[in-house]
């Protein structure tokens, strides 16, 4: 069964997405994401949003794909019970700030993407798993993709925390406890998801400089904790 594209959002504006055979849930979260939505095509990010006919096992309700150099914000919702036990999981009156920076994550990758970086370190970094060649080839090539997924979420955290500290600064502290509290659950420590290297940088909103996009108050952070990861 192919995806439902409900397109050109952001032209058209909340109002007709919502009009589009969707559920409630989908309303739900995409009235709650709307304002990256819409922040979206102010930077030009070429955003489509897709809507899954059907989720598969493990999906997360809400993350990024890229396809023919565009960045597709995917909702897969439908037969998800994680779509609705998410939303009960936020604490009540942070489901508006916490969904913002949930979607504000998933831009951050979509801006790594657009911008030639993903997976990529800044100038003067250097991945340390390539000066390992005595090591198992197979095991060492599976440890540089879980630290470049790691630094991708590192990254996208901080740029979901840019944002609270810019619109929703009287509960950054608490939308940044509840990032904390999800990334605490790892298998091992330095996983896939394993972003705390990063979030204990941004206890304090005062570590985004007040000027510049999220994407680019998120970079300096983001190299501090580079330097740290291990």
């Amino acid at each position: 069964m192919r995806s439902i594209i409900v397109l050109a959002l952001a032209a058209t504006g909340l109002a007709s997405a919502c009009a589009a055979d969707l559920t409630g849930t989908e309303i739900r979260w995409l009235q709650a994401a709307w304002p990256l939505v819409v922040y979206a095509k102010t930077q030009q990010l070429p955003l489509d949003i897709v809507v899954q006919p059907q989720a598969h096992l493990g999906d997360a309700p809400i993350a990024m794909g890229f396809a023919d150099a565009r960045c597709k914000l995917v909702l897969a919702m439908r037969g998800n019970p994680e779509a609705e036990a998410t939303l009960e999981r936020i604490p009540a009156g942070l489901l508006q700030p916490v969904i913002e920076a949930m979607v504000a994550h998933e831009l951050g990758h979509c801006w790594r993407y657009v911008h030639g970086a993903w997976h990529t370190l800044p100038s003067g970094f250097v991945d340390t798993t390539a000066e390992r060649p005595e090591e198992d080839q197979k095991l060492l090539a599976q440890w540089r993709d879980m630290r470049q997924t790691r630094r991708e979420e590192g990254y996208a955290d901080l740029v979901g925390l840019a944002w609270t500290s810019a619109h929703h600064p009287s509960q950054y502290a608490q939308v940044r406890d509840w990032f904390t509290h999800v990334r605490d659950d790892q298998p091992v420590p330095g996983a896939h998801h394993d972003t705390r290297v990063w979030l204990r940088l941004a206890t304090d909103p005062q570590a985004f400089v007040p000027a510049g996009t999220p994407f680019e108050q998120a970079t300096p952070v983001w190299q501090r904790g580079l330097l740290g990861e291990d």
